[in-house]
């Protein structure tokens, strides 16, 4: 959980509104993106070493071996860092009037979907399979009644607490719009 107060959201804040929790994805979901930029190191390694220490027994002219092992090191880097940055960039956040979804899609795709408090209908977190279990990260589902029935927050660490968490925040808008004599559906 990040401190709220020091992190810009990346969307505007409502007048009164304050950031009270940031969930980011659990770091298993960045493993694919590490796993891969370590193979590829490890390929452009073991082509530098074999060129060196065998350069008799390869199948390729040596002038072929620099490039090549250039080429999968600037890929691993790249794939790593846009992996860093996409893995970055998809969070939740609860405020004391919405939940809000950020999702970075790729490289170029970036989606902010907000939700009153007061829409939520039902939450719930869920974990499938074993690795989930052992590790606690799963995904947390948010029911409205909004246009867009069903957000879904994929690789949430705690998956039940989040939802437990959003359900009290719920709550608590729900008392505080009756005790002000608000809409309960909310914005």
């Amino acid at each position: 959980m990040a401190n709220p107060t020091t992190h810009n959201p990346g969307f505007e804040l409502d007048p009164g509104e304050q950031v009270l929790r940031i969930i980011r994805r659990h770091p298993f979901d960045a493993l694919p993106t590490i796993f891969t930029s370590i193979i590829l190191v490890l390929a452009a390694l073991g082509l530098a070493y074999i060129s060196g220490r065998y350069p008799n027994f390869t199948p390729f002219p040596p002038f072929v071996y620099l490039p090549l092992v250039i080429t999968l090191l600037v890929l691993a880097a790249i794939i790593f860092l846009i992996g860093i940055f996409v893995f970055q960039n998809n969070y939740l956040v609860f405020t004391n009037l919405h939940y809000v979804q950020v999702e970075q899609i790729g490289l170029f795709g970036h989606r902010v979907s907000q939700l009153s408090f007061l829409r939520v209908e039902d939450v719930t977190g869920k974990k499938t399979g074993v690795l989930q279990t052992i590790f606690n990260y799963g995904d947390v589902t948010v029911q409205t009644a909004a246009e867009e029935e069903k957000f879904v927050f994929h690789n949430a660490p705690n998956p039940t607490e989040v939802a437990d968490d959003a359900l009290q925040t719920h709550e608590r808008c729900q008392h505080e719009a009756n005790r002000h004599g608000a809409s309960p559906t909310g914005p």
